[in-house]
């Protein structure tokens, strides 16, 4: 028999549902859409076969989440996404190939507009999984946090259990994130380029040219001289996740307004995707490694009016960030570029 423990979540355990099925909580009128908030019925084998566990030992707790697995449920939940006041039962059945004393699992957001990593749910901890024997889950997590971008499922152990390792899942049940009511219509995303203006000055309030060294076996080497002065600044709010993703072709055009604390000969930019779904850096606009030249001769201290535009190439999974840079030859080190307020 597992132990079951629960981080705020102990009660709600042992009220987990019996059978598979979704059932709303609302007393509101009927509305087009879904009604919140409710529960959903979610089957982990609806992510894969497999949860394969990685090496987590840069971010893990030691002795506790040093191996961790993120298991995507997102392309089920997408169209009625789980909000603060939902209820989420996981379901389903795995099975680890060796003794875990620990295992943790939760509902998380990892997606770049949730800052990489929101949880949504309190932890549930599995005490004594024993290798080759199967462990079915069922699990009721209370959503406190809205999913953003992306709904998955956290699995993490200690390093004192093994290394990191695959679970094998099996179904149980069919998934059920309840039933539109209304004259509900999916909003789908657009299929044809089209055009984004936007002006950036103050999202780029604050934005830092700092030293952007080498990258050497996946870790950057601050011994050696830097390649660049450079800032990575997240666009991804500035888009509907929901209704209007951007798509290959598509063009966004930037303004931004500015002050320079630094006489800048270039500043060079690219669209880039910084997020785990892509392995954390690809670039996604057609002008690629190379970047494309947005200013020329900053002078410190003088307000600069920057135009540009970029055409992706590339449609972007979980984000898009603008990389901008000076070249080392391009300014006198690291610079400040700040927001010009209206006079």
């Amino acid at each position: 028999m597992k132990k079951i423990m629960s981080i705020a979540a102990a009660a709600a355990l042992a009220l987990s549902l019996v059978s598979c099925g979704s059932t709303g909580g609302s007393k509101k009128a009927p509305a087009a859409g879904y009604i919140h908030p409710m529960t959903y019925t979610l089957d982990l084998a609806d992510g894969g076969d497999t949860v394969v566990n990685n090496d987590n030992s840069q971010y893990g707790e030691k002795g506790k989440s040093t191996r961790q697995a993120v298991h995507d449920l997102t392309p089920i939940v997408k169209p009625n996404k789980p909000q603060a006041g939902d209820t989420v039962v996981l379901k389903g059945k795995f099975t680890t190939p060796f003794d875990i004393d620990s295992l943790l699992i939760n509902l998380i957001d990892d997606s770049a507009a949730a800052n990489y990593w929101t949880t949504l749910s309190d932890e549930v901890i599995l005490t004594d999984v024993k290798a080759g024997t199967p462990v079915e889950l069922d699990l009721t997590f209370p959503i406190n946090k809205k999913m953003i971008g992306n709904f998955k499922v956290q699995f993490a152990y200690g390093e004192q259990n093994g290394d990191p390792t695959t679970f094998a899942v099996e179904r149980v049940c069919d998934s059920d994130i309840g039933t539109p009511v209304g004259d509900y219509v999916a909003v789908e995303n657009h299929k044809e380029p089209k055009v984004y203006e936007f002006d950036l000055s103050k999202d780029l309030a604050y934005v830092t040219f700092e030293p952007n060294y080498p990258w050497v076996d996946g870790v950057q080497d601050t011994m050696a001289d830097p390649v660049n002065y450079q800032a990575i600044v997240a666009i991804t709010q500035k888009f509907d996740l929901e209704k209007d993703w951007p798509i290959v072709g598509d063009v966004i055009k930037v303004y931004w307004k500015t002050r320079s604390n630094n006489d800048i000969a270039a500043i060079h930019c690219r669209a880039v995707e910084n997020t785990a779904a892509v392995g954390w850096w690809k670039e996604i606009d057609e002008v690629g490694g190379e970047g494309k030249i947005i200013a020329e001769n900053v002078k410190a201290d003088e307000v600069t009016v920057i135009e540009w535009e970029m055409k992706l190439v590339e449609a972007p999974v979980e984000g898009i960030s603008l990389c901008i840079w000076n070249n080392l030859d391009e300014s006198d080190g690291s610079s400040l570029l700040t927001y010009v307020r209206e006079e």
